[in-house]
């Protein structure tokens, strides 16, 4: 992808996520646009949330990711009252949720606070294939886990 300084963080980030990370989570099996991502497992949802974080600065987005497994509950309520779409989590909704940088290990022990880093014009395809290979990685198996643990 050629550099497009014309655009701006918010645009490039939207093309990172169309071009670069949507296409990679639907062959690992998520469906979804934007910033919301959802599979079916064993009959239960896991949903990826693509967070942005707040910056002053206007040529860069940091991002990461959040991994739910709404409780069954939560989720027979929400197609109870949208079944054509998934309605956000309430607050305080049950179910399980990290974020990626909980699930990384580095020596034993969990990153805890794991964010990318997006520049304006600058090429994103290995950005969204290391973000792919770590949600392939040590995504996956938490939220095959978690749906396992609360089938």
């Amino acid at each position: 992808m050629e550099a497009e300084t014309n655009r701006s963080a918010q645009d490039w980030f939207r093309l990172m996520v169309d071009m670069g990370l949507a296409p990679g989570l639907r062959a690992l099996g998520f469906a979804g646009a934007g910033p919301r991502f959802h599979m079916e497992v064993q009959g239960r949802r896991a949903e990826i949330g693509i967070v942005q974080s707040q910056s002053l600065i206007d040529t860069r987005v940091r991002f990461t990711l959040t991994l739910r497994v709404p409780s069954r509950d939560e989720w027979t309520q929400q197609l109870r009252v949208r079944p054509y779409q998934a309605a956000r989590p309430p607050a305080g909704a049950s179910g399980w949720e990290a974020t990626i940088g909980q699930l990384v290990t580095v020596g034993g022990y969990p990153v805890q606070d794991l964010w990318w880093e997006l520049e304006v014009g600058h090429p994103f395809e290995s950005l969204a294939r290391e973000v792919l290979i770590i949600l392939a990685t040590y995504g996956l198996p938490a939220l095959r886990h978690h749906i396992r643990a609360t089938g």
